[in-house]
């Protein structure tokens, strides 16, 4: 078909020569004449983008109408012609018709470079006099029209997105699916203007129709950095619906989380949980299991090379915690079954850890956690020492004990009031904590301090004058354990309970702490104990002492 048939060359000339007459619209007659011919010019336009979306490439396009790039070019220059609202988007449709997603040569790589730049012209307020003379006369300044052009421009691409539907027959026809790919391209100039968040969002959301209907990389990974840098805010369900399509987003938003964390050598817990929720990770993960395996997996990797890094373990253990609240809030039908998100665990062990102390009551509290201990104690000495899966199944007991540390804590808790038989079950679970492998025995000697430790404990805190060799021994217990921070974590761990939940606070308690705070070095530590302990029990009627001792330490 020539080009006469699809528009006369007398419309064509009136319509190019109109845009070069035009310019910018810089003097009152000429903005006049294009007032007068606004109608009739979105009238052409629209044919125009018929005629765009009935070729299938931007070489096409070219070959068949010569005059396209220049006439469209002239228009988006105009202010007047940009400032209305239908023109605009019809203008905003053919300069996506002309897009190439996948360009092929140097014609339709230019072509998308002008287009882009178009583009950005459209995202770029102008603030020169000629425009603001021009704007005034319409009643608005130049920021208003920017948003302006900014919002009609969006409304535009979304009512695209959103009425797009498939229609191919075996892949044979042209889909209009493919399209959801040519406006993301289209798209990645817009991603961190803030007018631009319901195209993101609907780009993101809209459900594919088939399997055409994808969106590029490059607009997931310019999302993904705008998101993590703050430059772009969409609602959550945008957000799940980006590491849905996009597990290098995902693995990008998990580790920026890591680093975030792990920046701080030993992380409250109040803010800690803030952060982790604000994440959005936890959600993402309750609604969608294999988001939750790839981040598991990415916190697994991370725990091989940093096993005593106290700020990694307090981030496994309150990402656990808020994912199992939120999974524990989700109406039946929509859970899969826990051992789909923990496939490497044994049913016992997911059936006794995988439930938040706040859900079980404090009397039964001893008796779950010395089944818990057995349990994990059996699959640990089970087939002791022999073969690669004894050594996968020790570090898959250790990493869900360490996912949910809180049982952990509430072991440190329920000791202080213990027989000796639960005693040595509990405090063989604190040291398996601390220190799952027993190379060089270091375990069995973990087990050790923390007894000798106990025991101190015990006389300290049940006696109006205990002797002061106990506290000097406890002391020494701490300090000189440096060699392997965990065994000193795992002494403060016990001494902070004992303090916390004995029927008295000692009168000594106060020299005490502060010989463990010079002569230790430990300040922060006992401080995060303290605030873990204060997080979990909140309302109770230990807060005053916590109080005191956290004064101590301040």
């Amino acid at each position: 078909m020539s080009n006469s048939e699809l528009f006369t060359e007398q419309l064509v000339e009136f319509w190019m020569n109109k845009a070069v007459e035009w310019g910018q619209a810089e003097t009152p007659t000429v903005q006049f004449d294009v007032a007068l011919h606004l109608a009739k010019l979105r009238s052409f336009l629209q044919d125009v983008l018929q005629k765009l979306h009935a070729t299938s490439s931007t070489k096409e396009m070219m070959e068949r109408f010569p005059f396209i790039g220049q006439l469209l070019g002239r228009l988006c220059w105009n202010p007047l012609v940009t400032a209305d609202e239908e023109s605009r988007g019809r203008l905003l449709r053919c300069l996506c018709c002309m897009y190439s997603a996948q360009p092929q040569g140097a014609v339709e790589l230019k072509a998308n470079q002008w287009i882009r730049n178009l583009l950005s012209h459209f995202c770029t307020e102008d603030d020169s006099d000629t425009t603001r003379a021009i704007l005034k006369n319409i009643g608005c300044t130049p920021r208003e029209y920017h948003l302006e052009v900014m919002k009609n421009m969006v409304a535009c691409l979304v009512k695209d997105v959103m009425s797009t539907s498939c229609h191919a027959v075996h892949g044979l026809e042209l889909c209009s699916c493919d399209r959801f790919y040519s406006i993301s391209l289209f798209s990645i100039p817009l991603v961190t203007c803030p007018e631009a968040a319901p195209l993101i969002s609907a780009l993101l959301q809209c459900p594919a129709a088939c399997a055409r209907a994808i969106l590029s990389k490059d607009f997931l990974e310019a999302v993904s950095e705008a998101l993590l840098s703050k430059k772009l805010v969409v609602k959550e369900t945008a957000v799940v619906a980006l590491w849905c399509q996009s597990v290098t987003s995902l693995e990008s938003a998990t580790l920026h989380l890591l680093q975030s964390v792990l920046s701080i050598p030993e992380p409250f817990p109040q803010e800690l949980e803030k952060q982790v929720t604000d994440s959005l990770l936890p959600r993402a993960s309750a609604l969608h299991c294999p988001l939750f395996l790839v981040v598991n997996d990415i916190f697994r990797t991370m725990l091989l090379g940093s096993d005593t890094n106290v700020a990694l373990r307090a981030l496994l253990q309150t990402f656990t915690r808020c994912f199992l609240r939120i999974r524990g809030q989700m109406e039946l039908q929509e859970k899969l079954l826990l051992k789909a998100f923990f496939p490497h665990t044994s049913q016992a062990m997911i059936t006794l850890l995988l439930k938040l102390p706040s859900e079980v009551p404090e009397e039964a509290w001893p008796a779950r956690l010395l089944r818990i201990s057995r349990s994990v104690q059996m699959e640990v000495e089970g087939e002791a020492g022999h073969g690669t899966r004894w050594r996968r199944n020790v570090f898959e007991s250790w990493f869900l004990l360490l996912q949910c540390g809180d049982w952990v804590d509430v072991a440190a808790q329920v000791l202080v009031t213990s027989g000796e038989e639960a005693c040595a079950t509990l405090m063989w679970l604190l040291a398996f904590y601390y220190l799952p492998a027993d190379n060089g025995q270091q375990r069995t000697q973990a087990l050790a301090i923390a007894k000798e430790a106990f025991n101190h404990l015990k006389v300290l805190f049940s006696t109006a004058a205990p002797p002061l060799e106990h506290l000097q021994a406890l002391v020494e217990l701490m300090s000189t354990q440096s060699s392997h921070p965990a065994i000193t974590r795992l002494v403060l761990q016990l001494t902070v309970n004992f303090a916390a939940f004995s029927p008295e606070l000692p009168d000594f308690a106060a020299q005490f702490f502060h010989r463990v705070k010079v002569r230790c070095g430990l300040t922060c530590q006992p401080l995060a104990l303290l605030a873990g302990i204060e997080h979990r029990v909140n309302g109770c009627a230990i807060l005053g002492r916590l109080r005191t001792i956290k004064d101590i330490f301040q």
